[in-house]
């Protein structure tokens, strides 16, 4: 079965897709997951709304995943695009959809002193991990060891995220 992953850019942020998609798969195959997923990035005002509406926060966030397993009421069925790149989609287990607010997460990366490509590796990595059932709410720390672990590893997948650095 075929990693799948659609890389959606409705906030015109910059990032390379096909980085983001070799992440993605690096993140799965590390894993040792198949599967097919959507990394949707949005603006402030659409994060914000899904924060509101799906965790009860009343803010931007950087990063919301939405698995397709599990509660059928989280999963975002309107407001957001989502298109299989191919029929082999409909072959390969649904994941989920992680959403990512690049304005949010470069302002982390300024704020801590990260470098802007480690932070959206970072978020994308973190991300990926939520729809595959890590939960760092209630681990006793499994699921943070585990993402720097994942960035080391695929340090090389994706040496640039950001074809534009800045805002």
């Amino acid at each position: 079965m075929a990693d799948l992953v659609d890389v959606l850019d409705e906030d015109a942020s910059g990032v390379s897709p096909e980085a983001v998609s070799a992440l993605v798969r690096a993140v799965l195959d590390a894993e040792a997951t198949n599967g097919a997923l959507t990394v949707v990035f949005v603006g402030e005002p659409a994060i914000a709304n899904l924060n509101l509406r799906y965790r009860g926060l009343n803010e931007p966030t950087d990063v919301l995943s939405f698995p397709e397993e599990g509660d059928e009421g989280a999963w975002p069925k309107e407001g957001l695009s989502r298109t299989p790149a191919s029929e082999d989609v409909a072959a390969a287990r649904e994941l989920g959809e992680v959403v990512v607010c690049p304005a949010v997460v470069r302002r982390y990366a300024a704020e801590e002193g990260n470098d802007a490509n480690r932070q959206f590796a970072w978020t994308i990595v973190h991300g990926v991990l939520h729809l595959l059932g890590y939960d760092h709410e209630i681990d006793k720390g499994e699921m943070r060891e585990r993402e720097q672990a994942l960035l080391i590893e695929t340090a090389g997948a994706t040496p640039h995220l950001l074809l534009v650095e800045g805002d």
